[in-house]
C-alpha cells in the first residue's frame, strides 16, 4: 500500500473509529462505552421504554450518526474520495469535476453532511458555479477533512503554490468562512510535509507560518461568524509541543467549530509523532466531533508512516480496496 493509499486509508478508519459518537463529551463515551478501540455501531442510549435519551447529566446526548452501521465512514472519506477520485481519472485538478463529484454523492445520499455543505449543495443544486456557490455559515471542518489528496498533488507535482491555491478553492466550493478555508489549505501543507519527511519541529512551525501568511488576508475578506481563530491555537501548539493532551483539550477543545478541532487533531498527531495508533485512539476517545477529528487525523497518519494500520480495523472498514485503488492510480497518473 503507497502512502496516498494509506492516507486515504487512515482517513476512513479515523473517521469510522469516530463515528458512533459523533459529538459527544468524553465523560459519555466513558460512561456508555468505556473507550473506544475498534469499529462499533452507533452507540444508542435507551430508557426503560426503547425511547433514546436525548440528555443527560453531561449534557445532550447527540444522535447524528444512528442511520450509520460499523465500519462505514461519513462524509468525511465520502468528500475526501470524491477529490481522490477526480484526480485518479483526469491527471488534474479540475475544480469543475470535484465539485460535480461532490453533489453527485450528496444528492445519493446525503446522510451526516454538514448544515453548511447543505446549504452549499444547495447551490449547486441551483446550477450556481463551484467558484460561487460557498456559503458563509458555520466555521466548520468540511475544507480540513477532505484536502488529502491536494497534499498529494502538490508531492507528485512539485507545485506547490498552485497545490495552495486549489486547496483555497475547493474549500470555498462549500465554505467561505475563513477560518474553514485556511483549514483546508494547513491540510494540504500538512499531507506534502510529512510526505516529504519533515521532522516534528519542522512540521509544526510551518504549520504556525502558513496559518499566519493565510488566515490575517482572508479574514479582511470575510465577515467573522464568531470569535475564535486557527493561529492562536496553532501558535500555542508550537510553543506546548509537549504538553499533557488533557491540557490541550482544555486549551484548545474539539467542537465541530474548526478552529477548535482541526487545531486539537494537529496536537495530538505531532504529540503522538511516533507513535500514530496510540494518538489516534486517544484523539477519538476525547470526544467533541470525533469522526472528523479521527479522519484529519487519519490522513496523516498514513502519509507520513504508510500502512501502519491494525489489521483488525482494516479487515473491518468498509470499501476499504477501493480506497487502496485510489490511491495507487493517483500514483501511477502524476509519475
Amino acid at each position: 500500500m503507497n502512502k496516498y493509499s494509506a492516507s486515504l486509508v487512515g482517513c476512513a478508519i479515523g473517521d469510522t473509529l469516530g463515528m458512533p459518537v459523533e459529538g459527544w463529551k468524553k465523560e459519555q463515551i466513558q460512561k456508555y462505552v468505556g473507550k473506544i478501540t475498534s469499529f462499533i455501531d452507533p452507540v444508542l442510549v435507551k430508557d426503560k421504554e426503547g425511547k433514546l435519551i436525548e440528555k443527560d447529566e453531561f449534557g445532550e446526548l447527540k444522535y447524528w450518526t444512528k442511520d450509520f452501521k460499523k465500519g462505514e465512514y461519513t462524509d468525511d472519506t465520502i468528500l475526501s474520495l470524491t477529490i481522490a477520485e477526480s484526480m485518479a481519472e483526469l491527471g488534474e485538478v479540475n475544480i469543475e469535476d470535484i465539485a460535480k463529484k461532490h453533489l453527485e454523492i450528496f444528492n445519493k445520499d446525503n446522510k451526516g453532511f454538514g448544515g453548511t455543505t447543505r446549504e452549499a449543495m444547495d447551490n449547486l443544486n441551483k446550477g450556481i458555479s463551484p467558484f460561487s456557490s460557498g456559503v458563509i455559515g458555520g466555521p466548520g471542518n468540511a475544507p480540513a477533512m477532505k484536502m488529502s489528496p491536494i497534499g498529494f498533488y502538490i508531492n507528485a507535482t512539485k507545485k506547490y503554490d498552485e497545490g495552495l491555491k486549489h486547496a483555497e478553492t475547493i474549500g470555498k466550493i462549500t465554505h467561505l468562512d475563513p477560518r474553514s478555508i485556511v483549514s483546508g489549505v494547513l491540510q494540504a501543507h500538512a499531507i506534502h510535509s510529512v510526505l516529504n519527511n519533515f521532522s516534528r519541529k519542522e512540521f509544526v512551525s510551518s504549520l504556525t507560518e502558513i496559518c499566519r501568511k493565510w488566515e490575517s488576508p482572508l479574514e479582511e475578506k470575510f465577515t467573522w461568524h464568531e470569535q475564535g481563530n486557527l493561529l492562536s491555537r496553532i501558535e500555542w501548539i508550537e510553543k506546548n509541543k509537549d504538553a499533557n493532551p488533557e491540557i490541550a483539550y482544555e486549551v484548545i477543545g474539539c467542537s465541530s467549530a474548526v478552529y477548535q478541532s482541526y487545531p486539537f487533531a494537529l496536537f495530538m498527531f505531532q504529540k503522538y509523532w511516533n507513535n500514530p495508533i496510540d494518538g489516534l485512539i486517544e484523539l477519538v476517545n476525547f470526544g467533541g466531533d470525533c469522526d472528523t477529528t479521527g479522519a484529519m487525523y487519519g490522513s496523516l497518519a498514513g502519509a507520513k508512516h504508510g500502512d501502519v494500520f491494525p489489521e483488525h480495523l482494516k479487515k473491518g472498514l468498509n470499501n476499504i480496496e477501493h480506497l487502496i485503488t485510489i490511491g495507487s492510480k493517483i500514483d501511477e497518473k502524476f509519475k
